[in-house]
């Protein structure tokens, strides 16, 4: 058994066109966290991603392990 490395992407500094092609993040979820940012300044925790109506709980659970500041 090997552990696996988990490649993240920064949610304060990520392009849409940096995470769409994430499998999990969709164009439309990854333009929504972008222009949150764009809208709201950085992102001071990974839950702040959850006031995007876009983002819901099952999506949220889903790329977080992927995701970091």
């Amino acid at each position: 058994f090997t552990a696996v490395q988990l490649k993240k992407v920064s949610i304060n500094n990520a392009t849409v066109d940096e995470l769409k092609p994430h499998p999990y993040i969709l164009w439309k979820i990854a333009n929504s966290i972008v222009k949150y940012r764009e809208q709201h300044g950085l992102y001071l925790q990974i839950e702040d991603l959850k006031k995007s109506v876009l983002i819901t709980d099952s999506i949220y659970n889903r790329i977080t392990p992927y995701l970091e500041l």
